[in-house]
């Protein structure tokens, strides 16, 4: 397993190191473009966290990371990349879950398997 390939914050890959991975049941892995067509077939479950940018830019930038204002220059790139992904890639419809995160303290799966 490779924990991490590039560093978001320096703007530059990092070294893969490889580690076997442990005897284990679930692997979970996080992303925000891992609904593209050239990886779907890699998962057995997903989990889209559904955030509206009005609540997800300055969220991260409450971390630390970027402007507080969704539509800062300095956050046109993630922002039209998202919705490039949204748009190409329908993560809402692929996704197994569908978990509306807006506000943390009431999270909600609002789609999900039918039975």
């Amino acid at each position: 397993m490779v924990r991490r390939v590039y560093d978001v914050h320096a703007e530059h890959p990092v070294e893969a190191v490889t580690e076997p991975a442990a005897d284990v049941q679930v692997l979970v892995f996080d992303g925000i473009f891992l609904h593209r067509p050239e990886l779907r077939d890699l998962w057995d479950l997903t989990v889209f966290l559904e955030v509206d940018f009005e609540v997800s830019i300055p969220r991260g930038a409450a971390r630390g990371y970027g402007d507080p204002d969704p539509t800062a220059a300095s956050n046109q790139r993630y922002v039209e990349g998202q919705r490039l992904y949204l748009a190409a890639c329908r993560p809402r419809e692929r996704a197994t879950w569908v978990i509306d995160n807006n506000v943390l303290a009431d999270a909600r799966i609002t789609d999900g398997p039918k039975t």
